[in-house]
Parts: C-alpha cells; structure tokens; sequence
C-alpha cells in the first residue's frame, strides 16, 4: 500500500515543487495540499493522510505551537517540519512537540524524500546540528549576482513562478507554448545553479523576507 502526504506551506511554489516530485515517486501518493494548517485539518477529515510535510513558519500560524492538536485530531499521522529555520531552539521543540522529522529546505530533494520515507518506516529524522544561516548581505549579495543573468522574460517567469503560477499559466499570459515555458525555467535555474522548484521557492522567500522583490531586473 503507498504510503499517503499532505503539504502544508503558504508558499505556492514550495507545494507546487514537493507535490510534483511525490506524484513522480511510485512509493508515494499526493492526497492533498494547503497553505495553512486550519484548512489542512478541515481537508484531511475527509482525505485520509500517513504523513503531513508542514512548514513552521507559515502566515498566520506557527506549525510547531499547532503541533499538538493536530497529533490530537489525527493521532496516527506523522508530521514533517520543512522549515528555513537552522536554528537549535526550534528544531528542540519540534522534537519535545512530538514531531517525527525536521528537515532542512537547504537540503536536495532526494535527501527530503528519503527522510519523508524514513520517517513512514518508524525511524525519527532530525539533523545533528542547525548550523547558522548564511548571512544575510551574503547571501543578498549572491543572489543578485546571479538574478543580473537573467534576460527581462526570464525575470517575467520568474515572477509568475513566485507567485504560484503553473507552466501552463504562463505560456497562456504570453502566448508561448509550455515547452518553451519549460526551456525558459531551466535556464533560470541554470542561472541561478538550483536545482528543483523547492530551492527556488527558498530565493524567493528569503529575498521576500529581506523586503525585496524582482523587478525589471532589479531587486529593490
């Protein structure tokens, strides 16, 4: 029997990125996503979920303080944080909460779903350190180096991508088939040497964080 994941994080692209590599795994099954945990809880009673993959940070609720009446409601599903936060006091309480994994969004797709499947066969996945962020004029600084790479329609994806916008979508605000959409987002990514939706999804929150956005090539 495939083992069955929810989603929950606030970022479209983020779930767009994980449910995309669930649905190409043969071991696992999408049931559902949501960009809060209330909304996730009110689909999950009538979606049977084995584990929940939840970012702690999300807009209007901290996932590890919500923790415990979610193990209350669904007692027999294990929860994931997938979360930005290297940081030892958080991955402590998460662990105290009752949470099965926490997981680094720094961390290549492939690891993620093999802690994903750890975690379904009984195992607990925490890191052994939460090192410091990089920081954050660093970071700004790298970033901005390589989002100069990008040509003005790469930018215009870039900006649709972050805002949850499918390939799809795209090709039909431009006129442009998917395949070229496609060829389009591999070059951002290229550009910007990440390698799956979920590591770009992690740009852009940090440079939303910061107070910055893209625009017309220049982050502000």
């Amino acid at each position: 029997m495939k083992n069955r994941i929810f989603i929950v994080d606030d970022h479209p692209l983020i779930r767009t990125g994980l449910r995309v590599e669930i649905q190409n795994d043969p071991s696992l099954v999408f049931v559902g996503e949501a960009g809060s945990i209330q909304a996730a809880i009110r689909s999950m009673d009538f979606k049977k979920a084995d584990l929940m993959v939840c970012d702690i940070s999300l807009s209007d609720e901290n996932g590890i303080e919500e923790l415990d009446s979610i193990k209350r409601k669904f007692s027999e599903l294990k929860v994931i944080f997938l979360t930005m936060h290297r940081d030892w006091a958080y991955l402590q309480k998460a662990f105290q909460s009752g949470a099965e994994g926490y997981i680094l969004k720094s961390e290549s797709m492939q690891n993620i779903l093999e802690s994903i499947k750890k975690v379904l066969n009984g195992e607990k996945v925490f890191p052994n350190q939460a090192e410091p962020l990089v920081p954050k004029s660093d970071f700004l600084a790298n970033v901005h180096g390589k989002i100069k790479l990008l040509t003005k329609r790469e930018l215009e994806i870039l900006e649709l991508l972050a805002n949850g916008k499918m390939n799809r979508e795209i090709g039909e605000e431009f006129g442009i088939s998917i395949r070229t959409v496609e060829s389009h987002r591999g070059e951002i990514m290229r550009k910007l040497q990440i390698k799956n939706a979920v590591e770009l999804g992690q740009i852009i929150i940090r440079l939303r964080e910061s107070g910055l956005s893209i625009n017309q090539g220049i982050i502000y």
